[in-house]
């Protein structure tokens, strides 16, 4: 974790040198950290589980570099449209269109529409429940299956969150007619309003807002390809399945959720969520070799 931190800050260094990326904001992601590491404890509490097993001073260098490094991820998914540009939602878009017949969000709505407000606080709701889970693990018992998971989770932010989406750099469906002008995805934003999914439309137009702005403030970058939201989901689901079996059903359903809601309320393209997932995967397997051979703990083991 604390290597991949280091190399995002060196890469936002780069990017800010070169005018792209805004300044980040440490103090204000510390103390998120530092909340989520509370609401971990919390939940323990609450779910009246043993004292945790490591000590103090390790799990609080853990919130301060997970604090570190998503101060250091915002700069650099804001400074994506000036590395690389949106290139990949014209041919996504198309080849979605005529791959399903229609856009996906448009035949999502007709199956699950009355949905759409229960999706929209599930998925508004990703960042703080991925939060507590990370901390939970955290503050798990040491073993070798936390290790590969803590590592894949450091990784996949780093690879899927930065690399990867400059390097497949896109928006998504909810910003593409502001980019791009005409009409594609009006109907989208109609739609939405209507259903009630207030937390998507309001947060978009701050998204939006922020692009615009040098010093954009916790809510800033667009990125659509490969889907975090969705790719984290499934870290969640393979952590679960080795540490916790007891909610790795929960977490699959969970998974799906956010790449289903991720596509009916306009945030990504199917195939967002599919490169997130598959990337993911890789990152897991990536995750086994960088801890050095074969991990596979589970909670009963």
């Amino acid at each position: 974790m604390a290597i991949v931190t280091a190399v995002e800050w060196i890469w936002w260094l780069v990017v800010w040198r070169l005018g792209l990326a805004p300044l980040p904001a440490p103090l204000t992601y510390l103390a998120l950290a530092f909340a989520g590491l509370a609401a971990a404890m919390a939940v323990r509490l609450a779910l009246k589980r043993r004292p945790i097993a490591i000590p103090w001073p390790t799990a609080v260098v853990a919130a301060m570099l997970v604090g570190l490094g998503a101060s250091a991820f915002l700069p650099l998914k804001s400074a994506i449209p000036g590395e690389m540009g949106f290139w990949l939602d014209q041919p996504l878009a198309l080849a979605e269109r005529h791959l399903f017949g229609t856009d996906p969000w448009v035949l999502l709505d007709a199956l699950v529409g009355w949905a759409a407000v229960p999706m929209d606080w599930l998925y508004g709701c990703w960042m703080p429940v991925q939060i507590v889970a990370l901390f939970a693990l955290i503050l798990a018992s040491p073993s070798a299956a936390k290790s590969r998971a803590l590592v894949a989770y450091s990784l996949a932010w780093f690879l899927l969150g930065v690399v990867a989406a400059v390097l497949l750099s896109s928006a998504g469906p909810i910003f593409y007619d502001r980019l791009f002008g005409g009409e594609h995805f009006q109907a989208l934003a109609g739609t939405l309003r209507a259903r009630g999914a207030g937390i998507a439309l309001a947060e978009s137009d701050l998204m939006w807002s922020a692009m615009r702005d040098p010093s954009p403030g916790i809510v800033a970058g667009i990125s659509a390809m490969p889907s975090i939201h969705v790719a984290i989901s499934l870290w969640m689901y393979l952590a679960a399945r080795d540490l916790a079996p007891k909610a790795a059903p929960a977490a699959l359903i969970y998974f799906l959720l956010v790449w289903v809601g991720s596509v009916q309320l306009g945030w990504h393209y199917v195939a967002d969520g599919l490169i997130g997932a598959i990337g993911m995967v890789g990152v897991w397997h990536l995750a086994r070799l960088v801890r050095g051979g074969r991990v596979r703990d589970t909670a009963s083991e």
